[in-house]
């Protein structure tokens, strides 16, 4: 199909949606608690309660270093459909592909050239206009031969994650992305065709609030470990070498119809820790990435801002106004009960020694409380298989009341 520009009321519906998001800002920024540490991304931050504005530019800062994708307008229709925007129905799309750039981000820091064409590599992997690799992908996907090498530059393409969201779950351009169906469709695409310097980094996501060591370790080490031996006391010895990180996504509910008090206190503690790299969630109207929070607040990053797609070569010329149109200036707060009930928790594990810290902090963190919400298990049962199964969730993530026109 060839390239269309939006009709009126697709830029009407722009229109609305970035109002809507400079309301929010203008609101969002009048509501900064100020005497609480600050948790975002693994890290904890302490300044003093007098110093509110240097509070306010710290926050400000962690949240500019972290990728930021949004609604874009004007890309090459979608697979099998006439969508040349996700305004309106990608939010969660857009969570999942910001909670994958900050893994990718956060594993090429530790792992990587430590360079400015790391950054540059991530955003070039999240180009929505990708129109002739796209069609090189889906002739991969078709192919008998999937261990030829292919390079491909922007795995994690809206054009790529929407032929898979159809070939795997019948799911067309336009309808509502869960959190499983994105976080599933890019295990795929980064197992499958992971950018340059992540092929030591394994994603794994796991269903109904479980957390198995030995998967972890099966996928750590690229060996399988027997489930009837201790498996924290085989993490501990230095014979052991890790091959790979991990990036890791829980999908898991903390209440029903709203938050369960006790769980929310039981997130807060999850939160503290240094391996935590957000939430994707929101709240049930909306879907938002979740980086931290402040006292009873979450930090978050809101992907209802709907800019201009650019393809590859054009973020390639123009790196300095990708950095700005990949870079949110704004402070989000969120109330934590207003959060939906249902989200991905994401962490990563750079080695042996870190995924044994994680598992122990895991642990305490439930021998603390009668209420803690993920099962632990240092063995998957026989019947539970990740790789291929995705159980439909009742999650009520959509957007909100601007419907989408075509």
């Amino acid at each position: 199909m060839d390239q269309r520009q939006e009709n009126y009321k697709e830029v009407i519906t722009d229109w609305i949606y970035n109002l809507k998001y400079i309301l929010s800002v203008y609101l969002n920024n009048k509501n900064v608690p100020s005497d609480h540490p600050i948790y975002i991304l693994g890290h904890r931050i302490d300044i003093d309660q007098f110093e509110i504005e240097d509070r306010i530019n710290k926050i400000k800062q962690l949240v500019q270093e972290t990728i930021w994708i949004t609604y874009r307008r004007n890309y090459p229709p979608l697979y099998q459909s006439n969508y040349i925007s996700d305004t309106g129905w990608g939010c969660m799309l857009r969570v999942g592909q910001m909670a994958m750039a900050q893994m990718l981000k956060k594993h090429l820091k530790n792992h990587g050239d430590k360079r400015d064409e790391d950054y540059d590599n991530i955003i070039l992997a999240f180009a929505d206009n990708d129109s002739q690799e796209n069609k090189e992908f889906i002739e991969f996907q078709n192919s008998k031969d999937k261990q030829k090498a292919h390079n491909f530059i922007c795995p994690f393409s809206i054009q790529k994650i929407a032929y898979l969201a159809k070939k795997e779950f019948n799911l067309d351009p336009g309808e509502w992305y869960r959190p499983n169906y994105i976080l599933f469709l890019l295990e795929l695409l980064h197992n499958t065709i992971p950018i340059r310097a992540s092929e030591n980094l394994k994603l794994s996501v796991f269903n109904d609030s479980c957390l198995f060591l030995d998967q972890l370790m099966n996928r750590m080490f690229e060996a399988k470990f027997e489930t009837d031996k201790d498996l924290e006391e085989q993490l501990e010895k230095t014979q052991l070498i890790g091959k790979n990180s991990l990036a890791i996504f829980v999908l898991t509910r903390i209440g029903l119809d709203e938050p369960n008090q006790k769980y929310l206190k039981i997130l807060d503690e999850i939160m503290e820790l240094p391996y935590f790299q957000g939430i994707v969630g929101g709240t049930p109207k909306r879907a938002f990435y979740i980086l931290g929070k402040i006292n009873d607040h979450y930090l978050y990053l809101d992907p209802h801002y709907v800019q201009e797609a650019e393809n590859k070569d054009q973020i390639n010329e123009n790196k300095m106004f990708n950095r700005t149109s990949y870079s949110c200036k704004n402070i989000h707060l969120l109330n934590q009960k207003h959060v939906d009930t249902s989200m991905g928790l994401s962490f990563y594990i750079r080695n042996q020694s870190e995924l044994l810290q994680f598992w122990r902090n895991m642990k305490q963190i439930k021998q603390s409380s009668d209420d803690f919400f993920i099962f632990l298990s240092d063995s998957a049962p026989e019947y539970v298989d990740y790789s291929g199964q995705l159980e439909e969730s009742s999650n009520k993530l959509n957007d909100d009341d601007v419907v989408f026109l075509q």
